[in-house]
C-alpha cells in the first residue's frame, strides 16, 4: 500500500513538472508593437501576371530584426463590417476563388491578389477597394506565447498588445 501511494505521488510530481507555464504579460514600453491602417485602392497594385497583382506599402517599423525574429501580421476589413479577418484569406468572387495574401521586407509590406483565373486582376483588385488593411508587427521580445492565444484573432490580439482601434 506504501508503495502504490508512493507511485501514485511520483507519477502525480513527475505529471506537474513536465509542464509549461507560459507568462502572457506583455513587458516593456506599450509602443513595442507596431499597429498600422491602410485604405486599399484597386489602383494601388500592379499586375505581375494574368494572375496576380501586387501592392506594395512602404513601412519603415519593418526593420531587419522584426523581419527576421518578429511576428508580422496582417488583417482585412471589408468595407461596411467591423468584423478583422486574418490574412491570407480565400474568397470566390464571380468565376473565381481570389486569394489575400502578404509578404514583406524590411521597410516594406505587400498585399498580394491571386485568382485562379487568368485576365481577371483587375475585377479581383476592385474587389477590395476601400477595404481597409491593419498591419502588426510585433518584435520578438514582446511576442506573447501560451495556449489559447489566437495570433488570427485581431480581437484577441488587440486586447492582449493593447492595440488602438
Amino acid at each position: 500500500m506504501k508503495v502504490l501511494k508512493l507511485v501514485l505521488i511520483l507519477l502525480s510530481l513527475f505529471i506537474l513538472s513536465s509542464c509549461t507555464i507560459y507568462d502572457n504579460d506583455v513587458e516593456g514600453e506599450a509602443d513595442l508593437v507596431f499597429s498600422s491602417t491602410i485604405t486599399i485602392r484597386a489602383d494601388d497594385f500592379v499586375y505581375e501576371d494574368d494572375f496576380i497583382a501586387v501592392a506594395d506599402y512602404g513601412w519603415d517599423n519593418l526593420d531587419e530584426e522584426m523581419v527576421d525574429y518578429g511576428m508580422v501580421l496582417g488583417y482585412i476589413r471589408f468595407e461596411g463590417t467591423t468584423a478583422w479577418q486574418a490574412l491570407p484569406f480565400s474568397i470566390p468572387f464571380e468565376n473565381d476563388l481570389v486569394n489575400l495574401r502578404y509578404y514583406f521586407d524590411i521597410d516594406n509590406f505587400s498585399l498580394v491578389v491571386e485568382g485562379e483565373v487568368a485576365g481577371n486582376n483587375q475585377v479581383n483588385t476592385e474587389l477590395f477597394d476601400r477595404d481597409v488593411l491593419r498591419v502588426v508587427a510585433i518584435p520578438p521580445e514582446a511576442i506573447v506565447r501560451g495556449k489559447g492565444i489566437d495570433y488570427r484573432n485581431y480581437k484577441q490580439i488587440s486586447e492582449l498588445y493593447g492595440l488602438d482601434d
